[in-house]
């Protein structure tokens, strides 16, 4: 959806929202220039549409405005500002809405298709914004309308979401595209240190606060002050460490370690989790008064299975990332091996994606990777039906980890389910859909990685 403000322009509005009825758009009216310091950066707009001739305009000084701060395109109605070039602009007349309209199309299919080309040629921004998602889900579509309207605000963020979906490029685009841009981002992996050197981490220590503390070391929090701190794997955290963030996040200030001082704090917290927020409040993992501090917003990163149409951007943009260092004359994957990666229903996501095509990559000996260098490791079952009563028979086996044996329950279950549901229906997907509570789109990406089609299921007269 396309965020548009429109500054003044109050007798064509109505006329206005008419022309841009073709497209998916979110319009936010002002009509003062207290208004328009308040609204304009509250969320990532796609273009201002600006009467120029709105008696206020000199009070917003645009042109010093677009000197300092990010912002779209313009489009100015009645007539050009000074100090506007065509690259910040654009003019119409007045009564030439239908043509803006039309425009502002062309202008973010342009946009569009910059993206797309970027992506697929594997190109990765050091500061990524919501461009380094390119995506064909509606899933995803919905959570990067999330992190436009959200990320420019301070709310906590709570995200949820496998190993592998990309928190932490997701926290990293909240960040960049915040009002805190220009602070540091710090990323701390909370299950990646035991909880002595984790409150070392994040809150920092005087100079012999502990044997071994030979000089002052500032932690993650205080180092976060005017930028945002992300916390991977939260529940990690003891309790004791959870009522210690707590209070910080609380009173906005900390104590280091061996130290009396208080010390004022200013950043913004995304906290993260691979699981269920609601098993882990029920086994005590995470307290419930961090969740609900940091669930503010709440967002879920849809598992790749769950955005199976990604699949083949996602193939070629890490194909060319990966094709460097001798490997350059690598172009891509051939149809059987994109079936395959298409059927695999990727526990590990898109990291377990990467680090399957990055073998192929180094492996290929041509510019195209074949099936057979598409090499799938650990996957517990390889035949799409399972006979899910003797799972108890071989639920171990060596190299297979409790991880990855709930996963396959999960997917046995879903399958299951699946199978029942379609049966019920007669392999209806509208009604099969509204049952499962999925849309038409979700419910089919399923069928497809547990190999079902609807002609299977429908009813013989």
């Amino acid at each position: 959806m396309f965020n548009i403000l429109v500054f003044g322009l109050t007798k064509n509005y109505n006329d206005l929202v008419k022309s841009y009825s073709s497209l998916s758009c979110n319009f936010i009216h002002i009509n003062s220039a207290s208004e328009f310091y308040s609204t304009a950066f509250s969320r990532i707009f796609d273009i201002w549409l600006i009467d120029s001739a709105h008696p206020e305009i000199p009070e917003i000084a645009l042109p010093e405005l677009l000197a300092t701060h990010p912002a779209p395109h313009i489009f100015l109605f009645h007539s050009p500002i000074e100090n506007l070039t065509p690259e910040r602009a654009t003019v119409f007349k007045e009564e030439e809405l239908a043509k803006s309209a039309n425009c502002f199309s062309q202008l973010m299919h342009n946009k569009r298709e910059q993206n797309r080309k970027k992506y697929l040629a594997g190109y990765v921004q050091e500061q990524p914004g919501v461009e380094a998602i390119f995506t064909k889900s509606p899933l995803m579509e919905k959570l990067l309308d999330l992190v436009k309207d959200i990320a420019p605000t301070d709310s906590p963020i709570f995200l949820l979401g496998e190993t592998g979906t990309g928190k932490e490029l997701v926290a990293n685009i909240f960040h960049n595209e915040s009002r805190r841009r220009s602070g540091p981002f710090m990323a701390v992996n909370c299950g990646a240190l035991p909880d002595s050197l984790l409150e070392s981490e994040l809150f920092g220590f005087e100079k012999g606060a502990f044997t071994g503390a030979n000089r002052r070391h500032i932690g993650k929090i205080e180092h976060a002050s005017g930028g945002t701190l992300f916390l991977d794997e939260i529940e990690s955290m003891s309790p004791a460490m959870q009522v210690r963030l707590l209070r910080v996040l609380q009173e906005k200030s900390l104590q280091r370690l061996g130290g009396n001082l208080e010390i004022n704090t200013d950043f913004r917290v995304i906290g993260a989790t691979n699981t269920d927020p609601f098993e882990l409040l029920k086994t005590g993992q995470l307290r419930s008064d961090l969740y609900y501090r940091l669930s503010v917003f709440q967002i879920h990163i849809p598992p790749l299975r769950d955005r199976v149409e990604d699949i083949p951007l996602l193939v070629q943009h890490i194909v060319n990332r990966k094709k460097r260092n001798g490997r350059e004359y690598v172009k891509g994957v051939d149809e059987q091996a994109m079936q395959i990666l298409l059927s695999v229903p990727w526990f590990g996501n898109i990291r377990e994606l990467q680090n399957v095509l990055e073998r192929a990559v180094m492996l290929a000996n041509t510019e195209i990777i074949t099936a057979d260098l598409i090499h799938i490791p650990n996957q517990l079952f390889t035949d799409s039906v399972i006979d899910t009563t003797n799972l108890a028979d071989h639920a171990f086996r060596p190299g297979t980890s409790l991880k990855s044996y709930k996963n396959f329950l999960n997917q046995s279950a879903e399958r299951k389910y699946l199978v029942e549901l379609l049966e019920y229906t007669g392999g209806r997907i509208g009604e099969s859909a509204q049952f499962a509570g999925l849309t038409p789109r979700a419910l089919y990406n399923k069928m497809k990685i547990h190999g079902l089609k609807k002609e299977d299921f429908r009813k013989s007269e």
